[in-house]
């Protein structure tokens, strides 16, 4: 029988491994391009259109001829890790219970790029995209898309891009990628894949001339008045459930909107 200590080793050990294998996979990242187009079995169930932008492929699908509502969607992956099959899954989960349009959006990733090259292309992707008011336009972002959907919605209202995102769903963001934020001892040691030292390697890296605490890759820091209705999720296990909480903080003391469950 493995002794309480023993189990505590065993967890420590395992979290080790765990953390050294995602770390390899962000400093050499593989670009094989398997998921840049949807599984075979969505072209059977949905109305699917490539749309190639800065030479990055979007895909656009949709279940319905006229879609009232068009959501953009950045996945995840600490801006160097290229969309994965469960990227499609949470696409197709959309598709299911909301029959919007949804956008896929290829955007460039780090090392090859850095934060200039990405803002580049989802605001042209944007622009194209997004051309009129007919349907109601939706960001939605996860970990690293996250951040990068609120800092798209920033730089739209800072530039008075037309039409406005109704609405910016954020799930479990990347939205300071300093990483200089008080993150208590067990919320990081609760996180079985992230840890701080490792983003704070792959931010500075994504930032690239930009200073680090710049809204256009920390969007914590950003303008959030005006930018759309805003729904945040997070883990409470999550080591960016702390900059959730700090976005939660700034937009309750603008008077802005945020729904979504207790951080």
């Amino acid at each position: 029988m493995i002794s309480n200590e023993g189990r505590i080793i065993e967890k420590v050990l395992s979290l080790i491994v765990m953390r050294n294998a995602v770390y390899k996979m962000i400093c050499n990242p593989k670009r094989n391009n398997q998921y840049e187009e949807p599984p075979k079995s969505f072209y059977k169930k949905y109305i699917i259109k490539c749309d190639t932008i800065s030479d990055r492929k979007c895909v656009s699908l949709k279940s319905s001829v006229n879609p009232k509502k068009h959501i953009l969607y950045f996945h995840g992956d600490a801006y160097t890790m290229q969309a994965k099959k469960i990227h499609w899954h949470i696409t197709g989960n959309i598709l299911s219970k909301t029959q919007c349009e949804i956008t896929f959006i290829n955007y460039p990733l780090t090392p090859e790029y850095t934060c200039v090259d990405t803002m580049a292309m989802v605001i042209k992707a944007y622009s194209l995209l997004c051309k009129t008011n007919e349907q109601e336009t939706i960001l939605i972002g996860d970990s690293s898309g996250g951040g990068l959907a609120l800092s798209l919605a920033q730089y739209i209202k800072l530039e008075d891009i037309q039409p406005k995102p109704a609405k910016i769903i954020l799930l479990s963001p990347w939205l300071d990628i300093s990483m200089e934020n008080n993150i208590p001892i067990e919320q990081e040691d609760s996180d079985l894949i992230l840890s701080k030292e490792m983003l704070k390697v792959v931010g500075k890296r994504y930032a690239g001339d930009y200073d680090i605490k710049n809204y256009r890759c920390s969007p914590l820091y950003g303008d959030i008045m005006g930018i759309g209705d805003i729904a945040l999720f997070t883990g409470t296990s999550e080591i960016l459930n702390v900059q959730a909480r700090q976005l939660r903080d700034k937009l309750r003391s603008h008077g802005q909107k945020c729904s979504g469950p207790r951080l």
